[in-house]
């Protein structure tokens, strides 16, 4: 029983090795959107204002980016607890209560990811399985765009989930330190 358990830990460790380098790595790439955004902007500007010339693809490239930005960018946002939090009335709990709150609202977060898991997947497969094209100026296909939607959601919603793990492990540790 002890070795089964050394290769489950052995395993955990890996897994979460491996996932915060995911997630890292998905954060470059969501900065790297942003940065595409920057220079899209820049020039579209420029070639406007300078050559009365505009980009027609420019803010299509925004818009696209601006999702992979918001779904690869969600979960190591939330690794490192950046997201916004209206905190009035927790920060008056006892840190033991907040655990178990905490614990708790990683675990709905981590059942709406199902459902954004789930129902994007099944979206993205359909426009992939009829070709749909965006209605804009490019007329690009649109499962490309959307795949980033289940991808990214999975993502957090695994990391809901290390993080319910995290607050229930920190609300037992109240518990037996009484």
């Amino acid at each position: 029983m002890a070795n089964q358990n050394k290769v489950v830990m052995k395993f955990l460790t890996r897994f979460n090795s491996i996932f915060d380098r995911t997630i890292d790595m998905m954060f470059y790439v969501a900065s790297g959107s942003g940065l595409v955004i920057f220079f899209s902007t820049c020039t579209e500007l420029f070639m406007r204002y300078f050559f009365n010339r505009p980009q027609i693809w420019s803010v299509e490239v925004t818009e696209y980016a601006m999702l992979y930005i918001t779904f690869l960018g969600a979960s190591w946002l939330l690794r490192e607890e950046g997201h916004v939090r209206i905190d009035l009335l927790v920060t008056f709990l006892k840190p033991k209560s907040q655990a178990l709150l905490n614990s708790i609202t990683s675990i709905l977060g981590v059942m709406v990811c199902s459902a954004l898991v789930f129902y994007g997947a099944w979206s993205t497969w359909l426009h992939y399985r009829k070709e749909l094209y965006t209605f804009t100026a490019m007329e690009l296909l649109k499962w490309p765009f959307l795949i980033v939607i289940p991808f990214g959601s999975l993502l957090l919603l695994i990391q809901f989930a290390r993080s319910a793990y995290a607050y229930w492990e920190k609300f037992k540790s109240y518990e037996a330190a009484k």
